[in-house]
């Protein structure tokens, strides 16, 4: 009888724990607009880089096979100036601090390049999931003087 209640009293207690994600979030999921600063209309393929491309590589250093392998695509705007950056994991067995801060650099021919970097302070909201969310709203590009 006293085994049952001990297995039981195991349950209820493994039941109340959440055990914490392998996998924790370095990069949130951004979401912006891009805009000629002159008109304040939507800029269509605007390519849009994040971390290691938008910061450029150390030291002028090439960058090493796995950190070419682990880095995302460019994103370009849609025809409405939006673009969506999906959030980044890494799989670890020791759980970091997560984020704290992420570069985007913003180019299109005929405009000046825009870099700019958010922090964890600029974080709009979480998602029911937990996913931080930042929406970085509007961002103008001022086109290049002649």
């Amino acid at each position: 009888m006293n085994r049952y209640v001990a297995c039981f009293l195991a349950a209820v207690v493994l039941a109340g724990c959440k055990s914490m994600p392998l996998s924790p979030f370095i990069s949130p999921r951004v979401t912006g607009r891009v805009l000629a600063a002159d008109t304040c209309q939507p800029l269509a393929d605007v390519t849009v880089k994040s971390g290691a491309q938008a910061s450029g590589y150390r030291g002028g250093m090439l960058p090493k096979g796995g950190e070419l392998l682990m880095a995302k695509a460019p994103m370009r705007t849609d025809r409405d100036g939006r673009f969506t950056l999906e959030t980044q994991r890494v799989l670890t067995p020791f759980r970091g601090a997560g984020w704290f801060s992420v570069q985007l650099l913003f180019e299109r021919p005929g405009y000046e390049r825009f870099r700019t970097n958010y922090s964890t302070l600029n974080l709009s909201t979480n998602s029911p999931a937990g996913e931080p969310l930042l929406d970085a709203g509007d961002i103008p590009l001022h086109p290049v003087s002649k």
